[in-house]
């Protein structure tokens, strides 16, 4: 150990202590000793936490589904089977998760966003009991891109049904973005004058620690969009672009971790606003 820079580190040490001590003793001869308690005392008090919501084995199985659903590319619908999903809930909010296998949209198949993207709607539904419509398997259409197919048409029967608080429409985002999640609102339209489950919603992913947010860098403002579907049909609607390392639990722990973090701070969002 260098002892010439030990020693030279405490002398610059010693005064910057001596001048704390004495800032300290004037606050209090001055009559800010009730503000020092104050602070002493919610420093040393509990905070006031909530209790994580996720379980490994919860994520194992959303890992499962993920990769049941990517290893579908090209695969034909099996005889009496439907495309799509619905699994019922108890609460008015609908998630739908319309890309988690490949779209058919143009004439050929779009890329799909992952099989991930239904594994968090579906892990939604088990936290808190919304309504959800995944794809399972390759359809004859795109619901995020045209109206005339049997997934808008189930929606819509969903819409009518439930009544829902809202629509909540997931996406997954290139890895290489910068946002962690971008919020589509058709630039605020979508919300239909409920501003507040925009900032709520920033609120709670703000809590579980996701920063990195954008504002309709893709606004599900064109084509037949879930949103604007949503809309129409007089149900506020967001939808949120994902970025596919939060929706990729397969990939690694750290992926799996973030895709358990922003299951947590949704459900938790979704149980404030069903309330």
């Amino acid at each position: 150990m260098d002892t010439s820079h030990q020693s030279a580190t405490k002398a610059s040490i010693a005064p910057f202590a001596v001048t704390i001590l004495g800032t300290a003793l004037f606050l209090a001869m001055a009559g800010c000793a009730p503000q020092q308690k104050a602070v002493t005392t919610a420093l040393s008090s509990p905070m006031s936490l909530e209790k994580a919501l996720v379980e490994p084995a919860q994520v194992e199985e959303a890992i499962g589904l993920e990769k049941q659903l990517n290893s579908r590319t090209d695969e034909a619908i099996p005889s009496g089977e439907n495309w799509f999903k619905v699994l019922p809930g108890t609460i008015p909010v609908i998630i739908t998760a319309p890309h988690a296998t490949r779209p058919w949209r143009e004439g050929k198949r779009r890329f799909s966003d992952g099989g991930g993207t239904a594994s968090l709607a579906v892990l939604l539904h088990e936290l808190t009991g919304a309504t959800v419509i995944y794809t399972t398997y390759e359809g004859p259409s795109d619901p995020n891109y045209y109206d005339d197919n049997a997934f808008k048409e189930q929606l819509a029967q969903l819409i009518a049904l439930n009544k829902p608080r809202m629509v909540l429409d997931i996406h997954g985002s290139h890895a290489y973005r910068s946002y962690d999640v971008d919020v589509g609102t058709m630039n605020g339209e979508s919300l239909q004058g409920e501003d507040k489950l925009l900032s709520d919603l920033v609120q709670r992913l703000h809590q579980d620690g996701i920063f990195s947010l954008s504002g309709n860098r893709f606004p599900a403002a064109k084509n037949a969009t879930i949103t604007r579907f949503s809309h129409q049909h007089g149900v506020p609607a967001i939808q949120l672009e994902i970025n596919s390392t939060y929706v990729m639990p397969s990939s690694g722990n750290l992926e799996a971790q973030r895709f358990s973090r922003l299951a947590q701070a949704l459900a938790r969002y979704i149980q404030d606003i069903s309330h």
